[in-house]
């Protein structure tokens, strides 16, 4: 009796070892080029509700979304992002100083998408959108954005912005 150690997938070269299945229950892919995983729309996600799938779950799926740019993966009942794209890198903008009385500070260099996209110090102190600042978006028809504060900003005291977060 013959025990059969791999069975090849590759249907036109049989004695193929590049895709194998082993002994130990593992998928060994052995090659250079590349691997091409599913693809397609948020809407063409697989059906997975009422598939029986080894070990009574689809935890594992995993696809690459053509519609939002990320790769993503069926983990724990839901698709989730395994790896978004890489962002932008950070930006840095000082304004200032402060005179105690001046409350609108700008032309910003970069205009972030909402107020919450920023990181906001004035001298050391962390600043709360909303409660510490609002963005003016074209600003007295400017087409510039600026930052406008609650308080006048301390004499002195300057204003760090890092932008570069979604």
């Amino acid at each position: 009796m013959k025990f059969l150690k791999g069975s090849s997938l590759n249907k036109f070269k049989p004695n193929s070892q590049q895709l194998f299945g082993n002994g130990s229950g593992r998928t060994v892919m052995d090659g250079n080029g590349g691997l091409m995983i599913p693809k397609g729309t948020t809407s063409q996600r697989a059906k997975i509700t009422g598939v029986r799938e080894p070990g009574g779950d689809a935890n594992g799926y995993i696809r690459y979304n053509t519609q939002t740019n990320v790769f993503e993966g069926y983990i724990n009942g839901a698709w989730e992002t395994i790896k978004a794209p890489s962002g932008s890198s950070i930006a840095k903008q000082t304004l200032g100083p402060g005179d105690a009385t001046t409350t609108i500070f700008g032309p910003l260099t970069l205009t972030p998408a909402n107020d919450d996209n920023i990181i906001v110090l004035v001298g050391n102190v962390w600043q709360i959108s909303v409660s510490n600042y609002n963005i003016l978006y074209n600003y007295l028809g400017s087409n510039n954005a600026f930052i406008q504060f609650t308080s006048p900003v301390p004499i002195g005291t300057y204003i760090t912005i890092y932008f570069g977060y979604v």
